[in-house]
């Protein structure tokens, strides 16, 4: 199967080692690709905004299958592109991008469908925003939300009036363009955050989706949860204090609404939803949506899945996904994430990674290779993954796997897992206090 993957971090490098395990003998290419997937295929010197280079390679070579990683060519409009050309695309069209390219239009979405979330407003005009604020009644924090795709930058958990007010200021003078100049103010949402992953095949003929096991995401660059958001540090799944009760309640009050409300509404969606869920005093709540699998998220998941990934992609491309259920393998993954000095405000580049070998498998997210040797290239650097029985040895067996990779100025987090650990261990359930 020649197969075209669009993208370059750790997310596809995840994906490319899973689609190349395959019992099918595999093609691949990937646009642009990184060092780490050229060593599993041809990397094209094609960005992934590039639509007509895109388009162009994929008429001339007609892949099989082409799987889109990143958000931004999927709210562009990449998948609608390819479709009318007669290739078979893993990826949603444009406007079902929507879901996570406006959070305004997602919020709407929310509330029409009946789906659990948080109380909000959305605002175009900086004086009703700005009003908005003095009489909020909610509580502390404000969730301020740039509508359009901001880099992951788009979200500020304000503490106070005075800094909700200078970001939705900030945001609405431009600060990520067009993204930012529509805001929704969100009230906040207290609990414990997970990742939910869905494959979904919808159009209005059908609604067919089959549910990933929850993840959950650490954000926060420090152990302890401290210190400035991240695109994420580190995940482990499954979650070990979620009964079946809790699974199917996570299916019936957010899955299933939103399947339905996308055929409602005459939404094609054939690719993967990624739902961002805050557990409250009140159960499930959606935080967002995203139209792409999560990084670090699918380093678990592909480490989970006792699936054949390029069959089961194409099933979701074609419109025909005929499983309700998916083959995870038995006990619990986790990755962590090894990232750059001065990340996430910056990141530190060419840096000598010390490499040695190790049973673990290692995700490369931002590195480049020269000269036979690896430097770092972007915040998130590597990720270090494996899969065992329980999260206690899964954490036990990254903990010695760390030895065998160091640079100057590396940051890691060594508490990943660990306070979902503690929790279940004391034999508490997503309805106690987190």
């Amino acid at each position: 199967m020649k197969i075209l993957l669009v993208g370059s971090g750790g997310r596809e490098h995840a994906i490319a080692l899973k689609l190349k395990a395959s019992s099918i003998p595999v093609e691949l290419f990937a646009a642009p690709g990184s060092d780490a997937i050229a060593g599993l295929g041809v990397c094209l010197p094609l960005g992934v905004e590039d639509l007509p280079g895109l388009t162009a390679w994929c008429l001339e070579q007609r892949p099989d299958l082409v799987v889109i990683g990143p958000e931004v060519p999927l709210v562009a409009g990449l998948a609608d592109v390819l479709r009318a050309q007669g290739l078979s695309v893993f990826g949603h069209d444009a406007a079902t991008a929507r879901l996570e390219g406006s959070k305004a239009f997602a919020k709407a979405f929310m509330q029409r469908h009946g789906i659990p979330c948080a109380a909000s407003d959305t605002y175009t005009n900086l004086a009703e925003a700005e009003a908005a604020i003095q009489a909020w009644t909610y509580g502390f924090p404000i969730v301020l939300k740039a509508d359009g795709l901001a880099a992951g930058k788009g979200v500020v958990l304000a503490v106070s009036r005075d800094e909700a007010l200078d970001t939705v200021r900030a945001f609405m003078g431009g600060q990520f363009g067009d993204a930012s100049r529509t805001v929704v103010l969100e009230e906040p949402l207290v609990g414990m955050e997970l990742s939910l992953h869905v494959l979904v095949d919808i159009d209005r003929e059908h609604a067919r989706y089959a549910i990933l096991p929850p993840c959950q995401d650490h954000k926060r660059i420090f152990e302890g949860d401290q210190g400035p958001n991240t695109g994420g540090m580190g995940a482990f799944g499954p979650i070990p204090y979620l009964s079946p009760e809790d699974l199917e309640r996570l299916r019936t009050d957010l899955v299933e609404p939103t399947v339905r409300g996308c055929q409602k509404d005459g939404m094609v969606a054939r690719g993967v939803f990624f739902l961002g869920v805050m557990w409250t005093a009140n159960g499930p709540e959606l935080l967002e949506y995203n139209v792409r699998f999560g990084d670090p998220e699918t380093q678990v998941l592909m480490q989970l899945l006792d699936e054949d990934l390029p069959t089961l992609l194409m099933e979701v491309a074609i419109g025909g996904l005929d499983r309700e259920s998916l083959r995870i393998k038995e006990g619990c993954a986790i990755t962590v994430v090894l990232a750059a000095e001065d990340y996430p405000e910056g990141a530190k580049k060419g840096v000598a990674i010390s490499l040695k070998d190790t049973d673990l498998t290692v995700i490369h997210a931002g590195t480049r290779l020269q000269d036979g040797h690896w430097l770092t290239n972007g915040g998130r650097v590597l990720n270090l993954v494996t899969h065992a029985p329980d999260l206690a040895t899964a954490r036990k067996q990254i903990a010695a796997g760390l030895a065998s990779i160091s640079w100057p100025g590396m940051q890691v987090r060594k508490d990943i897992g660990l306070k979902a650990l503690t929790h279940a261990q004391a034999g508490k359930t997503v309805r106690d206090a987190w």
